[in-house]
C-alpha cells in the first residue's frame, strides 16, 4: 500500500459546505488531512480542527503565489505524515464522487513508480451544486489537473499563478482510470469568485513567468477591481 495524504490551501470556507469537503476527503485519504489557512475569521479553522484536520495559518498564496504554496504543502506533508507516499490537493469547492474513489486507489497503489510521479485528474466545471449543467464535457475538454504527486520525488512547482510542475518523470493522465474532480467554483457567491479573480490577476501581474501563459478573459476586469478594492 502507498499511503495518501490530502492537503489544501483555504480561506473563509466555513459557508462553502466545508463539512461536506472534510467528509469527502476523509474517504479519500489513508492518513489524514492538512490545510494551510490564509487567516480565516469565519470559523473555517475551528471546523477543520474539530474534525481532526491539521491546520497551519499562513497567507502564502497572497504573499508568494500558488507555486510556492504547493511546494509548501508538499514540505508540510512530509514533516507531518512521514509515512505518506502520495500527496493530493483539492480545493474546498472540489469533490471526488464516492463511487469513483476505488479508481483513485487503483492508480495510487499500482501506478509504476519508474514511469510517473504525478497523476492528473480530469475536472468537470459545474454551474450548480446539483450537477445539472457543466461548462465542459471531460471527453472533449478534460481540463486535466496534476494534483497527486509522490512525496519522494524531487519535483517542484514554478509560477506564482497557474502553477506548473518541473523535474518530473512523467504525468499519468488516463480519462478511463483517473476519477474526475467535480468543481463547483461557478456556484460560489459573487464575492468569493471576485476575490479569487482579484488574487489571480494580482499574482499574474507579478509573475516572472507571466508571459508564458495568456490572460483570463476577465483578467483586466479583476485587476481593475483589485486596484480599486484591494484584497
Amino acid at each position: 500500500m502507498r499511503p495518501l495524504v490530502i492537503a489544501s490551501n483555504m480561506l473563509m470556507e466555513a459557508n462553502n459546505d466545508l463539512e461536506g469537503w472534510i467528509e469527502n476527503m476523509q474517504q479519500v485519504t489513508d492518513l489524514g488531512i492538512l490545510v494551510v489557512d490564509g487567516g480565516s475569521t469565519d470559523g473555517t479553522k475551528e471546523i477543520l480542527e474539530a474534525a481532526g484536520v491539521i491546520v497551519i495559518t499562513d497567507n502564502i498564496i497572497q504573499r508568494e503565489g500558488y507555486g510556492p504554496a504547493r511546494n509548501q504543502l508538499r514540505k508540510l506533508c512530509k514533516e507531518n505524515f512521514p509515512e505518506a507516499h502520495w500527496m493530493a490537493y483539492f480545493d474546498a469547492d472540489e469533490r471526488i464522487n464516492e463511487k469513483d474513489i476505488h479508481f483513485l486507489k487503483w492508480v495510487q497503489n499500482y501506478l509504476n513508480e519508474s514511469v510517473s510521479d504525478v497523476v492528473a485528474f480530469p475536472r468537470i466545471d459545474w454551474f450548480d451544486k446539483e450537477k445539472t449543467k457543466s461548462n465542459n464535457d471531460i471527453r472533449i475538454v478534460p481540463d486535466f489537473q496534476a494534483r497527486m504527486t509522490r512525496l519522494n520525488a524531487p519535483l517542484e512547482y514554478i509560477r506564482i499563478c497557474h502553477e506548473q510542475i518541473v523535474t518530473t518523470k512523467g504525468i499519468f493522465c488516463n480519462i478511463d482510470v483517473c476519477p474526475p474532480i467535480h468543481h463547483f467554483h461557478r456556484s460560489a457567491s459573487k464575492d468569493k469568485r471576485d476575490y479569487i479573480g482579484k488574487v489571480c490577476a494580482m499574482l499574474h501581474s507579478k509573475d516572472p513567468y507571466g508571459h508564458t501563459y495568456p490572460k483570463h478573459h476577465k483578467e483586466d476586469y479583476y485587476f481593475d477591481l483589485y486596484q480599486k478594492e484591494g484584497l
